[in-house]
């Protein structure tokens, strides 16, 4: 197993320092032998943001006071970038007050400087991701939709706003898709069937990166950011179909909040819908 570490420190001595712990940790000495370290470097709160959202991570090591970001806004913003990753936090003794809170916020553990080596930062780690999992695992079920194995609303709510909060300050667009499927005829089993396949067709347009969910018995909710790799338009243009679309965009220029953007979605879903039934 390969467990992928992302170190966001800025300070020289400390990252020369952690690299070889993180190295002596790959030797085998403190993990199983099919355990594998790889290791990615930060140095900035906007670089860590930018890797946690192109790369697949399991563990983040934080330094709270970066050059760009200090305190509880840099953990925030992490935290906003990438919820699913846990966080372990590097700080001076100085710093316990703050990491005591910010572990109430969220991060999983926190670690001195002044004490950091090998055997603690291996059993940080590991406790880390077996806590996560377990939460993972917990959470899972409350923010599962169990027909169609999509988010639930309320779940769509507060990830997709913290996106939003994470599109504005990274300064990148995002859009929101409200979409319903334009023939749930039948009987009940007909239309769960109905349901099951648009929630499929959804996450196959949406991409692996976007929020899906299932906002409400009939209607579906997609979230996605903007990528140079693939503009927002050119995400949109391929959701066409038997599944009526209304989308809004957020411009980071402009910001408004996500119940603002679902109601200008939901109006061009109904002129979507009536325009689809009228031809």
């Amino acid at each position: 197993m390969t467990v992928r570490v992302l170190l966001a420190e800025s300070g020289i001595e400390t990252t020369l320092f952690l690299r070889e712990a993180l190295t002596e940790l790959d030797g085998g000495r403190y993990w199983s032998a099919w355990v594998q370290l790889e290791t990615s470097y930060a140095a900035t709160c906007a670089d860590a943001a930018a890797i946690l959202c192109n790369e697949s991570i399991d563990i983040l090591l934080l330094d709270p006071d970066l050059p760009d970001r200090q305190g509880a806004e840099a953990f925030r913003l992490i935290q906003a970038a990438a919820p699913h990753v846990p966080i372990i936090l590097l700080v001076d003794p100085s710093g316990a007050g703050l990491a005591e809170q910010l572990v109430r916020e969220g991060a999983q553990d926190f670690l001195l400087t002044t004490e950091v080596d090998c055997g603690p930062l291996a059993r940080a780690i590991r406790n880390a991701l077996d806590r996560y999992r377990l939460l993972a695992a917990i959470r899972a079920r409350v923010m599962t939709d169990g027909l169609t194995g999509l988010l639930t609303g309320p779940a769509f709510l507060t990830l997709a706003d913290r996106d939003r909060v994470l599109a504005e300050r990274l300064n990148r667009r995002m859009m929101i898709l409200v979409a319903e499927p334009a023939d749930l005829e039948g009987g009940s089993q007909r239309r769960d069937l109905a349901l099951v396949d648009a929630a499929d067709v959804l996450r196959t347009l949406a991409g692996p990166a976007a929020l899906v969910a299932r906002l409400s018995p009939s209607r579906f909710g997609v979230a996605v950011f903007d990528t140079e790799a693939e503009p927002v338009e050119e995400i949109r243009s391929r959701f066409h179909g038997k599944i009526s679309f209304g989308a809004a965009l957020f411009d980071p220029r402009y910001p408004v909040s996500l119940d603002a953007l679902l109601e200008q979605a939901a109006s061009t879903l109904k002129g979507d819908a009536q325009r689809a039934a009228a031809m």
